[in-house]
């Protein structure tokens, strides 16, 4: 069966996640990090393995993109793929898993793991502890919407010249438009302008 990760302490998550956008990414997400920025408590430590279940840190302990794609702009957005990600199963039976009941979230979830009531409640209020930080607008594997602000453009123009008769050339003026999707990874604008270099820019 599968295996989901809980906390004790589920009310402090949301409070664990806004914090991980302030402060500056780790080289390890420990439990002496966990005490340094304010989370103290014996207890704190088991939201270590609610950030691992969602994928925010590897098996390691080592922060992920995940993490850092969190801190940014549309951080709500990425922790809702984050979340789909680590309730992949949930979210394969209950699309939109985050509007669930209370109820029909302890039947998934007794159903599909051989936890007892108390660690079944405490799955189900951790759950619902990351989907209230999370903005679950877009739709799973949508790209983002570009906006006017974020997503660059690449305008260019080719000229090609022909002749209308002798001594009477014609010119076509071809103008290239390219918006990218908005992305924190700054290797998928390399990649684009590469491309259009080599195979526009260039004449090939």
């Amino acid at each position: 069966m599968a295996s989901f990760a809980y906390t004790t302490v589920p009310g402090k998550l949301e409070a664990l996640l806004t914090k991980m956008r302030d402060v500056s990414v780790p080289s390890k997400a420990t439990v002496e990090w966990l005490q340094s920025i304010g989370f103290t408590s014996s207890n704190d430590r088991s939201m270590l393995a609610v950030l691992k279940q969602i994928g925010l840190i590897d098996e390691g302990s080592t922060p992920t993109q995940r993490w850092k794609t969190y801190r940014g702009k549309d951080g709500e957005k990425a922790l809702a793929d984050a979340i789909r990600t680590g309730y992949a199963e949930l979210f394969s039976t209950y699309p939109n898993a985050q509007e669930v009941s209370t109820s029909d979230l302890e039947s998934f979830f007794r159903t599909h793991t051989d936890a007892g009531k108390q660690a079944i409640d405490k799955t189900v209020r951790t759950f619902k502890a990351l989907a209230k930080s999370a903005d679950f607008s877009v739709p799973a594997g949508a790209a983002p919407t570009p906006g006017p602000e974020t997503s660059p453009e690449l305008q260019g123009s080719v000229i090609a010249s022909t002749e209308d008769g002798p001594g009477r050339p014609v010119t076509v003026n071809i103008n290239v438009q390219l918006v990218l999707p908005e992305s924190t990874d700054e290797e998928v604008y390399r990649k684009f302008f590469a491309a259009m270099r080599e195979n526009l820019l260039s004449g090939k």
